[in-house]
Protein backbone atom coordinates (compact mmCIF):
# COMPACT_ATOMS: atom_id res chain seq x y z
CA UNK A 1 0.00 0.00 0.00
CA UNK A 2 1.62 3.50 -0.65
CA UNK A 3 0.18 6.12 0.76
CA UNK A 4 0.48 9.94 -1.50
CA UNK A 5 0.99 13.00 0.24
CA UNK A 6 -0.03 16.23 -1.72
CA UNK A 7 2.12 19.42 -0.49
CA UNK A 8 -0.90 21.85 -0.75
CA UNK A 9 -2.49 19.08 2.20
CA UNK A 10 0.12 19.88 4.31
CA UNK A 11 0.03 23.90 3.69
CA UNK A 12 -3.82 24.17 5.00
CA UNK A 13 -2.19 22.82 7.91
CA UNK A 14 0.37 25.19 8.32
CA UNK A 15 -1.49 28.07 10.16
CA UNK A 16 -3.14 25.51 12.56
CA UNK A 17 0.30 24.07 13.56
CA UNK A 18 2.15 27.59 14.35
CA UNK A 19 -1.33 29.15 16.00
CA UNK A 20 -0.71 26.18 18.17
CA UNK A 21 2.90 26.99 18.86
CA UNK A 22 2.27 30.98 19.75
CA UNK A 23 -0.65 29.83 21.64
CA UNK A 24 1.85 27.70 24.30
CA UNK A 25 3.83 30.22 23.94
CA UNK A 26 1.93 32.82 25.35
CA UNK A 27 0.52 30.76 28.18
CA UNK A 28 4.19 29.62 28.95
CA UNK A 29 4.90 33.52 28.92
CA UNK A 30 2.05 34.68 31.21
CA UNK A 31 2.90 31.57 33.47
CA UNK A 32 6.23 33.56 34.60
CA UNK A 33 5.06 37.10 34.81
CA UNK A 34 2.57 35.14 37.00
CA UNK A 35 4.42 33.52 38.95
CA UNK A 36 7.22 36.85 38.98
CA UNK A 37 4.04 38.56 40.00
CA UNK A 38 3.05 36.65 42.96
CA UNK A 39 7.08 36.35 44.52
CA UNK A 40 7.39 40.21 43.98
CA UNK A 41 4.33 40.98 46.53
CA UNK A 42 5.86 39.05 49.07
CA UNK A 43 8.11 40.54 51.63
CA UNK A 44 12.00 40.34 50.78
CA UNK A 45 14.03 38.35 53.14
CA UNK A 46 17.68 38.18 53.46
CA UNK A 47 19.93 35.53 55.01
CA UNK A 48 23.08 33.70 55.46
CA UNK A 49 23.15 30.19 53.78
CA UNK A 50 24.61 27.39 51.66
CA UNK A 51 23.51 25.99 48.42
CA UNK A 52 23.26 22.19 49.26
CA UNK A 53 21.89 21.51 45.74
CA UNK A 54 20.88 22.23 42.39
CA UNK A 55 18.00 19.52 41.79
CA UNK A 56 16.83 20.34 38.30
CA UNK A 57 16.70 23.54 35.81
CA UNK A 58 14.04 24.13 33.19
CA UNK A 59 14.83 26.20 30.54
CA UNK A 60 15.84 29.66 31.68
CA UNK A 61 14.41 28.49 35.52
CA UNK A 62 16.93 26.73 37.97
CA UNK A 63 16.10 25.62 40.98
CA UNK A 64 18.39 25.26 44.47
CA UNK A 65 17.71 23.64 47.65
CA UNK A 66 19.78 25.96 50.61
CA UNK A 67 20.35 25.49 53.93
CA UNK A 68 19.76 28.54 56.42
CA UNK A 69 21.79 29.34 59.37
CA UNK A 70 18.79 28.33 61.82
CA UNK A 71 19.09 24.75 59.67
CA UNK A 72 15.75 25.45 57.85
CA UNK A 73 15.70 24.61 54.19
CA UNK A 74 14.18 25.83 51.27
CA UNK A 75 13.55 25.19 47.72
CA UNK A 76 14.20 28.59 45.77
CA UNK A 77 13.89 29.40 42.48
CA UNK A 78 16.11 31.68 39.84
CA UNK A 79 14.97 33.46 37.25
CA UNK A 80 17.91 35.12 36.15
CA UNK A 81 20.34 31.61 35.74
CA UNK A 82 22.07 34.06 32.86
CA UNK A 83 23.31 36.72 34.76
CA UNK A 84 23.43 35.21 38.64
CA UNK A 85 25.60 32.51 38.99
CA UNK A 86 25.40 29.73 42.00
CA UNK A 87 26.87 26.74 42.35
CA UNK A 88 26.48 23.87 44.84
CA UNK A 89 28.37 24.43 47.76
CA UNK A 90 28.64 28.85 47.76
CA UNK A 91 27.92 29.99 51.05
CA UNK A 92 26.90 33.97 51.16
CA UNK A 93 24.12 35.88 51.62
CA UNK A 94 20.41 35.48 49.72
CA UNK A 95 17.63 37.94 49.32
CA UNK A 96 14.37 36.38 48.04
CA UNK A 97 10.77 36.96 47.66
CA UNK A 98 8.36 34.63 47.90
CA UNK A 99 10.32 31.47 46.15
CA UNK A 100 12.56 33.65 43.93
CA UNK A 101 15.98 34.14 44.45
CA UNK A 102 16.90 38.31 43.81
CA UNK A 103 20.26 38.27 44.65
CA UNK A 104 23.43 35.89 46.08
CA UNK A 105 25.95 37.24 47.73
CA UNK A 106 28.69 34.77 47.89
CA UNK A 107 31.46 35.04 50.48
CA UNK A 108 34.89 34.41 49.74
CA UNK A 109 36.92 32.11 50.80
CA UNK A 110 39.95 31.38 52.81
Amino acid sequence: MHVQINSSDLAQYLPIFFGILIGVCIVMLLTVLFLKNKDNSKPMQTMRAQIIEKPIQQGNIEWYVIECEDGRRLKLRNFQSNQLIIAVGDVGIVSFKGKTIQSFQREKKN
